[in-house]
């Protein structure tokens, strides 16, 4: 003869029953709730195009900040690669420095730079002293001192600096540190020197591997036709247009002109203006950089 459950009993097995319900729900709810924001903070963190004017935001940072030595924005930061923009007050210098694992490559922006730079070559110190325009791309690899100075009184000096892996800041060293000596010689691309190379020889575009950033960075130079970009959401493409004018369509077409900082995550096609001519830095992060 079975005993009897008392009705206490089954009444409190009920309700752990409903509360167990109620906890599968509340979960299965919430799971939902924070994969809806995922997913939208993900499609707002990740558009496929971007396009910042750098000589407005320079300008901008300039005038919010006129009194400041260092002013910096960043417009693409990943685990292996980052883009920044560096705006030096009026006569501020950049003491020399190394970077001992990062690859760097400057566009100067806006103003006139005074770059010097000290690399290693048969157990000595080799230095180097150039004034620098806008759109110039100077290349320093890690170890390779370099120093950048502003050297106007009226108006700042704006950098554009990308790097890989991802900036860590400055190691600022002496002149006669001897970890200079395990760096390579720096690399300096001129734009106006490149087109006009490109003109002469009747080819309608090229597109050449920079020996900057790991390899990670190439020029496209265009006089007329079209040149396809490839870009994803995991493999982003960063241009800078140094030179010209022109259109990139992605998938609408919109205008191009130097200046103009690109982040592509999707395929695009850009295009040069009849008879202008366009000079772009191309930078292909490594992979899982995006964000």
């Amino acid at each position: 003869m079975s005993t009897p459950v008392p009705d206490a009993l089954v009444s409190l097995n009920r309700r752990l029953w409903l509360y167990r319900g109620l906890v599968v729900v509340l979960s299965l709810s919430l799971l939902g709730v924070l994969g809806a924001v995922r997913r939208a903070m993900a499609t707002a963190a990740d558009p496929d195009v971007e396009v910042f004017d750098v000589p407005a935001r320079f300008e901008a940072l300039a005038r919010h900040n006129p009194s400041a030595a260092d002013v910096s924005e960043t417009y693409f930061y990943g685990d292996s690669a980052t883009v920044h923009l560096h705006a030096m007050g009026k006569g501020q210098t950049c003491p020399l420095h190394i970077h001992r694992g990062t690859h760097e490559a400057t566009v100067i922006a806006a103003g006139q730079a005074l770059v010097r730079q000290v690399w290693g070559h048969d157990d000595a110190l080799i230095e180097l002293r150039s004034p620098r325009r806008p759109g110039e791309l100077i290349g320093s690899p890690p170890f390779t001192g370099h120093e950048w100075r502003n050297p106007s009184a009226e108006q700042f000096l704006g950098n554009l600096v990308f790097a890989t892996p991802h900036f860590d800041g400055n190691l600022y060293v002496d002149a006669d540190d001897a970890r200079m000596k395990q760096g390579r010689e720096p690399f300096a691309f001129d734009p106006d020197a490149a087109l006009a190379a490109l003109r002469a020889s009747g080819e309608a575009s090229r597109e050449e591997p920079l020996p900057v950033l790991d390899g990670h960075m190439s020029s496209l130079l265009l006089e007329r036709g079209e040149h396809a970009l490839t870009a994803t959401l995991e493999q982003p493409v960063v241009l800078y247009v140094a030179r010209g004018m022109g259109t990139l369509t992605a998938p609408e077409a919109r205008p191009v002109k130097a200046g103009q900082l690109w982040v592509l995550r999707r395929a695009a096609q850009v295009r040069a203006e009849a008879n202008g001519g366009l000079v772009l830095y191309v930078f292909r992060p490594p992979s899982g950089a995006s964000r």
